[in-house]
């Protein structure tokens, strides 16, 4: 069955009633924020960040998806966005040029890949802007269809060993994920990597060196755009870093509460187009 996330009580706030700077950049996630249920995007937030680019402001994708999931969306779109891939491993802006490029380190990889063929966990290994696993599977094809965009490439686990990944996704159960997770936090060398959840079902390996908070402050350097001037809007644990950097920023309503409390207002869920709130908040706040 398909997990759909119920909404968590949190307080809505106006932004109108807030001072703050007028915004130059705006980071969205994707799935559980941008996206509905379905994993498309609503016809209102894609107007809401047309209108946003129209009056200036930058629009950036930051997600755990690789790049070429979220170039899709941005074609969809019809707008030129930065991109904060693989939760912040993988950086590119607007030309498609490379702003960051962060790796696992090859002992990371190779232990991480052996225990989930050992437990039979689904493992996804994102390499080269591809998403690679060894075996079709139940968990495999909940997450194709959660993605939708994605392709992945089949190799066998001993080959998986030996790419360079951005990051790594054990997908399944959560009670499954979090006996993984508590065995990593064993048996990774202390500083190799960060261990978070990006939904209940996928238990994300990431660089250590890097978030999607990281990755926006790269974006923003890049264009010349104070860490005031910027806003990012998120739901779960790996938008937190995005949140906290940003100069505002805001929750949707689903969010888990982490994010919740990162962020400086809520605003109405991925089902009730907080995106476009948002973005009609911030425009008004700055009277654009």
């Amino acid at each position: 069955m398909e997990y759909r996330r119920p909404s968590l009580p949190g307080r809505r706030m106006r932004i109108h009633s807030l001072r703050v700077q007028p915004i130059d950049l705006l980071a969205v996630d994707i799935d559980f924020t941008l996206v509905d249920a379905e994993r498309r995007i609503p016809e209102a937030n894609a107007r809401a960040l047309r209108g946003a680019r129209e009056a200036g402001m930058h629009i950036v994708l930051a997600s755990g998806r690789i790049a070429s999931s979220l170039r899709l969306f941005a074609e969809e779109l019809g707008l030129p966005t930065p991109l904060v891939a693989c939760n912040g491993a993988f950086v590119l802006d607007e030309a498609g040029d490379v702003l960051a490029d962060h790796r696992l380190g090859q002992e990371v990889v190779e232990v991480v890949v052996r225990e989930c063929e050992r437990r039979g966990v689904h493992l996804n290994v994102y390499a080269d802007d591809k998403v690679h696993f060894a075996q079709e599977s139940a968990m495999a094809e909940m997450y194709l269809r959660r993605a939708r965009r994605s392709v992945p490439v089949i190799l066998p686990w001993a080959a998986l060993t030996r790419l360079q990944p951005n990051k790594l996704i054990a997908v399944g159960e959560p009670r499954i994920l979090e006996d993984l997770r508590l065995w990593a936090e064993e048996a990774l060398p202390g500083g190799s990597s960060v261990v978070t959840y990006s939904e209940p079902e996928y238990l994300e390996f990431l660089c250590p060196d890097c978030d999607k908070g990281t990755g926006l402050a790269s974006i923003a350097g890049t264009l010349g755009v104070p860490r005031e001037r910027t806003a990012a809007i998120g739901d779960y644990l790996n938008d937190v870093p995005m949140l906290a950097w940003a100069g505002h920023s805001a929750a949707v309503a689903n969010a888990v509460p982490e994010a919740k409390a990162a962020a400086d207002v809520v605003v109405g869920s991925h089902e009730e187009c907080g995106v476009a709130e948002y973005v009609a908040m911030l425009l008004k706040n700055v009277g654009k």
